[in-house]
């Protein structure tokens, strides 16, 4: 066990003589230590400094932040569902423009991840859908939103698009010519 606490002290000592070095006091304070304890730590020879690191007594604490912990986790397991989504839509043929819409990702950004994903890009005109898939859409977007009206509009457009296996974009053309975009 005095391992760890040999490995925690010296690592300790190392971040604090690095702050001190660059002249980030505040840091040091941030770090737990006291403006007396920074003045000491300054004017310590290396042999004592040295013995501090390699202590066998802990002298250095750690503690976990739960609350802190958990509002990361929280948001890394945001920040992973919306890439998962960014790629879904992506897969599903969503355009440069809905991709800045929804995502806020540039036209550049949108292009690399195609490129990553290896998703095909299609050049020239885009095809229309027919009367009847207009219809069959705007028929299964009403019945989608009005099951669920607090759904993500995204969302149940990505679902028409894998249900009706049609591209995002034209989905998202059709939605907004009858009844606004989502994003």
């Amino acid at each position: 066990m005095t391992t760890t606490f040999n490995l925690l002290n010296h690592a300790m000592l190392n971040q604090v003589l690095y702050e001190l070095r660059h002249g980030r006091l505040q840091r040091c304070r941030a770090l737990g230590l006291a403006d007396e304890d920074i003045e000491v730590l300054q004017s310590l020879p290396p042999t004592t400094l040295s013995h501090l690191a390699h202590s066998s007594i802990a002298w250095v604490e750690v503690k976990v932040d739960t609350t802190v912990l958990r509002r990361l986790i929280a948001q890394a397991e945001r920040d992973e569902q919306n890439e998962r989504l960014i790629n879904r839509a992506l897969k599903l043929g969503a355009s440069s423009s809905i991709m800045y819409r929804c995502f806020g990702l540039d036209h550049s950004e949108t292009a690399l991840r195609r490129r990553v994903l290896k998703i095909e890009t299609h050049r020239g005109r885009p095809v229309q859908l027919s009367e009847a898939q207009e219809h069959a859409v705007w028929n299964r977007w009403s019945q989608l939103r009005g099951d669920d009206p607090d759904n993500d509009p995204l969302d149940a457009m990505m679902m028409l698009a894998e249900e009706q296996h049609i591209s995002l974009t034209l989905i998202w053309q059709q939605i907004e010519l009858y009844g606004g975009a989502p994003c």
